[in-house]
């Protein structure tokens, strides 16, 4: 059985929200969930269905905890952005098929920026081409049928993921949304600064619950376009020349989709 965090969300999210920024507790992309996941009592994990129980207003669900900065504020640029990047959903290699590893053998590219090291990133949407400069890149394509995704290659099937194996992780998501601002930063945490002592800071202060999952709808959202089939791997390359595949580099084949196209696939959706 597994032994999930068992917190008060909404007194924990309330008292996060009201504290405003916070300084981030790790640096790079992988900082906000880190942060997020500290501040709420959640211990970093990889379970296969879900992050938390909810021990109060939501009696003992099982959750799925996202985070995403929507806003970044950096005044070494000048300006404020806003994040229009996809949300990952969940992350699965192919249950039948060519491995990852395979796949970025077969199909990867040499890196653009001269690093010593073969990619393969791809975003493929269903019914729509990709536009590459690799070939075998744009002849990519996904098709489902029923439960199974099938990863094409110039119309052929190369690998498949069975969507009935992943769902349960999705049965009821919570999404953070934060502010992200770069402050000149004279705390001790050094390691967590940019080389000119800016340090990351988080608001917190837009937390949105999904429930009852619709699995007809997350298909449908598949079929349109609005959930995109991510790859995401590289792999470097020894003195040698031979490919070295190490699971550190790689990120995976992935389920993406826009914030906004969230509550198309949940029948129940509550800001918080």
């Amino acid at each position: 059985m597994t032994d999930y965090p068992e917190i008060d969300f909404v007194l924990k999210m309330s008292n996060l929200k009201n504290e405003g920024f916070v300084p981030t507790l790790r640096k790079n992309n992988t900082g906000i969930g880190f942060t997020l996941e500290t501040y709420l009592g959640i211990r970093e994990n990889n379970y296969a269905k879900g992050d938390f129980i909810d021990d109060n207003t939501y009696r003992g669900t099982v959750f799925e905890l996202k985070s995403q900065r929507f806003i970044k504020k950096d005044p070494r640029k000048g300006k404020i952005s806003k994040n229009s990047h996809l949300i990952s959903l969940v992350t699965q290699a192919p249950h039948n098929g060519m491995s990852n590893r395979e796949l970025l053998k077969e199909f990867g590219y040499p890196d653009r920026e001269g690093r010593n090291r073969k990619n393969l990133y791809a975003t493929i949407t269903a019914g729509r081409r990709i536009k590459s400069r690799y070939d075998s890149v744009s002849k990519m394509g996904i098709k489902r049928q029923r439960n199974i995704l099938h990863l094409t290659v110039d119309e052929q099937k190369v690998a498949n993921v069975d969507l009935d194996k992943i769902l349960s992780k999705l049965e009821n998501l919570i999404i953070v949304r934060a502010e992200s601002e770069w402050r000149k930063c004279t705390c001790k945490n050094t390691d967590l600064h940019e080389k000119d002592d800016f340090h990351e800071y988080f608001h917190f202060n837009q937390p949105f619950v999904f429930r009852k999952f619709n699995k007809e709808k997350f298909y449908d959202a598949i079929d349109s376009g609005k959930i995109k089939y991510d790859l995401r791997m590289h792999e470097p390359v020894n003195v040698s020349g031979e490919e070295e595949y190490d699971i550190d580099h790689d990120h995976g084949t992935g389920f993406r989709v826009k914030f906004e196209d969230i509550r198309f696939f949940y029948d129940e959706v509550n800001a918080i």
